[in-house]
């Protein structure tokens, strides 16, 4: 399979997950409107906040993206994320990957690299400057954890690149065809 038809795979498969229903969780502990507050100013706040939110529930206004550069990373504050989609991969391997995303961070000006990963090797991937989303298996009762953390990341990062694992593997022309991915939108 190509790296392209494995990247709109991994989209669509978070798409998919973006798209899935709200769990009983969220809208059973929905927070209610709150009165209006006292003072006209506060009001016309309160009002312009109301109507803010639904002109972004309506798809008019975008609400502010999720943020994907630390403020320690060599990456512009305002830097589209692209994912690194790592869930079941081993240790070893992915630490081969992460060297190569590294090197190949610095020919991607404006792309801020998110590991989404279920190894917990935080020692090293504290010293890569990348936003680390950790999806790991947890037994108990009900829907599993991984599930719902992975439905949330695909509404934070809706709209942003997925990339293999294995695209951090490649290298030579390989590298090059996931470099113009990214910076042809995926």
């Amino acid at each position: 399979m190509s790296l392209r038809a494995e990247m709109e795979t991994l989209r669509q498969h978070l798409d998919d997950l973006a798209r899935a229903e709200i769990d009983s969780f969220t809208t059973r502990y929905a927070l209610r409107r709150p009165p209006l507050p006292p003072g006209l100013y506060w009001q016309l706040r309160a009002l312009a906040g109301r109507v803010l939110r639904r002109l972004e529930a309506m798809g008019i206004l975008r609400p502010d993206p999720w943020p994907a550069s630390l403020r320690q990373a060599a990456t512009s504050p305002g830097a589209k994320p692209f994912l690194i989609w790592a869930i079941g991969t081993e240790r070893d391997t992915l630490r081969k990957a992460c060297s190569g995303f590294s090197r190949l961070q610095g020919s991607l000006p404006g792309f801020a690299p998110v590991l989404v990963t279920d190894v917990a090797d935080f020692a090293f991937f504290s010293r890569l400057g990348w936003l680390i989303e950790y999806l790991p298996r947890l037994s108990g009762q009900g829907e599993p954890y991984e599930e719902r953390k992975a439905r949330l990341l695909a509404r934070l990062y809706s709209g942003a690149p997925v990339v293999p694992v294995r695209a951090g593997l490649e290298s030579g022309s390989q590298a090059e065809e996931l470099r113009r991915c990214l910076l042809n939108g995926g």
